[in-house]
């Protein structure tokens, strides 16, 4: 199903999931004053199968729903990889499940009914740590596919400059490892120049630094 849109102002989506008509067309009232678009959602099967998960965010969730609840929801998001951060509406009584689901992961909480400043500040929070998820996502997806791009020899040499070997001593270290394909020196500085251009990085506290961020360092 399509959901409502109430207006395009900002290009962080806000999703409003609850099954209560008043509660979702309120909020989307308040988000709206704020200068956030809001997309309406009567269930959790409808937010699943309508919104972009992949598009960073933040969803109002309620925990309790006929249907679906909001913490199986939730659950399903986490599974899917979502880079929305959810943000849970509980009603009085609900204190106990609402903590338990923000140690789970969710950003914050809100009882209803919700207070402008109290939820326009959560929004902001959970969009701003969402968007920054998103960016971390995509730097990831990209030096993967850089480090994608060497030759088996060539990570192989990368991983020992990362460490601060000279070309001298990444070659000793491989011929010790694999005495059935020695490495000369200078061979260790042409596959350098070219790990340095596939990877656009410039010097080997850069690349030290990649292998790090792509969690290769076990591999060394």
């Amino acid at each position: 199903m399509t959901p409502d849109t109430a207006a395009h102002t900002t290009s962080a989506q806000v999703c409003i999931v609850d099954d209560d008509d008043g509660v979702r067309h309120s909020l989307a009232a308040l988000l709206l004053a704020g200068g956030h678009s809001a997309h309406l959602f009567a269930s959790g099967t409808e937010f699943l199968q309508g919104a972009d998960l992949a598009q960073p965010g933040c969803v109002l969730l309620d925990l309790r729903m006929d249907g679906m609840s909001g913490l199986q929801v939730f659950e399903e998001m986490r599974q899917r990889g979502s880079v929305l951060k959810v943000v849970f509406l509980s009603a009085h009584g609900e204190v106990a499940s609402a903590v338990a689901a923000v140690k789970q992961g969710a950003v914050d909480w809100l009882e209803k009914p919700c207070n402008e400043h109290t939820l326009l500040s959560a929004v902001a929070r959970a969009t701003e740590l969402s968007q920054a998820d998103a960016a971390r996502a995509r730097r990831q997806h990209m030096l993967r596919e850089r480090w994608n791009a060497l030759s088996p020899r060539q990570q192989e040499v990368a991983r020992q400059l990362a460490t601060g070997q000279s070309s001298k001593e990444v070659a000793r270290t491989l011929g010790l490892r694999d005495p059935g394909r020695p490495i000369d020196p200078r061979t260790v500085d042409t596959h350098r120049s070219a790990i340095f251009l596939k990877l656009d990085i410039r010097s080997s506290h850069e690349l030290a630094m990649l292998v790090e961020e792509l969690g290769l360092t076990q591999d060394i």
